[in-house]
């Protein structure tokens, strides 16, 4: 097969051998596509060099060459570090220099049509007297999903002018339920119980830190994945707390010109995370009926379980709503509710 063809050619290849293309273009316009089983995701340890796109006009030069090279590890999603376009020369300058969103989202909107690939490029954002430490999220077409302004700046940036955001969006992202947060943000569990609550299946996190097992605490309490955003070091986090790739420019093969820097992995999507509590008894029948297509991984200790549809199609809330499962996140606000309920009563 040619190497030129990229990883969404492949698969279209593959489906159109088996009649699903034929099948896809025969569903009504409105009717749901089927389930992605995973993505590709890729976090970048970048950040380009001081470019005044207040007075000079926004470039994205640099991340494009960047985005250029990532490519060739066929991602789905990349994902660029804390304020990287706007952070070349400090912190200050970046303030000074910061661009309004639709100038700098134009510019993304560029590289992700160009390149066929979702883009989280973070920014310095300004709009009229305020500026804020902001991720956009911008899909394959270009279009703005979602943008986050970080909930809770440090001290320092408080004091050098970036004003806090107070709302954390989740939208739906090229098939995927996406958030954000960024860098001190993880040391506040209510952004990840709103992105739970909105049920974000993988959370970008930029950042001028590694996260650690704050990160791996989100994921496996909260049910999503995390792509890390570091210069000295990325990684790509599973709802199990897991690390899937972890790569930067502090990682010695990187620092030795053996590897490139950024992390990159493949995320499974159509999975959710649920307590053992009235869910275990019917594991033999979920098996039994669907055997290699599913794959339960009970977590002991914590009384949790994943369960994950591997087969082509299979979505995770058919298979729950078939076998009534609960959700961890219903479980939970089920007993919150409950506990208010008698609490008032």
């Amino acid at each position: 097969m040619p190497s030129e063809l990229n990883r969404r050619q492949l698969l279209g290849s593959a489906a159109a051998a088996v009649g699903v293309t034929a099948a896809a273009s025969s569903r009504a316009a409105d009717e749901p596509a089927p389930p992605r089983q995973s993505v590709r995701v890729a976090a970048v340890s970048y950040s380009p060099p001081f470019h005044d796109h207040r007075n000079s006009g926004v470039n994205l030069a640099p991340i494009r060459e960047m985005v250029a090279q990532v490519m060739r590890d066929k991602p789905d999603f990349v994902c660029f570090p804390e304020i990287c376009s706007c952070s070349g020369g400090g912190f200050d300058k970046g303030i000074a220099s910061a661009p309004e969103l639709a100038s700098h989202v134009a510019e993304v909107a560029k590289i992700a049509r160009e390149f066929d690939v979702a883009l989280i490029v973070p920014l310095i954002e300004r709009e009229g007297q305020h500026v804020y430490n902001s991720v956009p999220i911008v899909d394959r077409q270009g279009k703005l999903v979602l943008n986050y302004r970080k909930n809770y700046p440090t001290d320092g940036e408080l004091k050098s002018g970036i004003r806090p955001g107070h709302e954390v969006p989740v939208a739906v992202c090229d098939g995927v339920r996406v958030g954000a947060a960024v860098c001190f943000d993880a040391n506040f569990d209510s952004i990840a119980m709103e992105l739970e609550r909105q049920r974000a299946q993988i959370v970008f996190w930029p950042s001028m830190y590694w996260g650690g097992r704050l990160l791996q605490h989100w994921a496996s309490r909260y049910g999503f994945s995390v792509a890390v955003a570091y210069g000295a070091e990325s990684a790509i986090i599973d709802l199990t707390g897991r690390y899937l790739d972890r790569r930067g420019n502090d990682t010695l093969k990187v620092r030795q010109k053996f590897m490139s820097p950024w992390a990159i992995a493949e995320i499974p999507i159509e999975r959710d995370l649920f307590h053992l509590d009235y869910n275990q008894p019917k594991f033999p029948e979920i098996q039994k009926k669907y055997g290699p297509d599913i794959t339960i991984e009970v977590w002991e200790p914590e009384g949790y379980f994943v369960l994950t549809c591997i087969r082509a199609g299979l979505a995770i809330d058919d298979v729950a709503k078939e076998f009534k499962l609960e959700t961890l996140r219903n479980y939970l606000a089920r007993s919150v509710k409950l506990r208010h309920e008698r609490l008032n009563g």
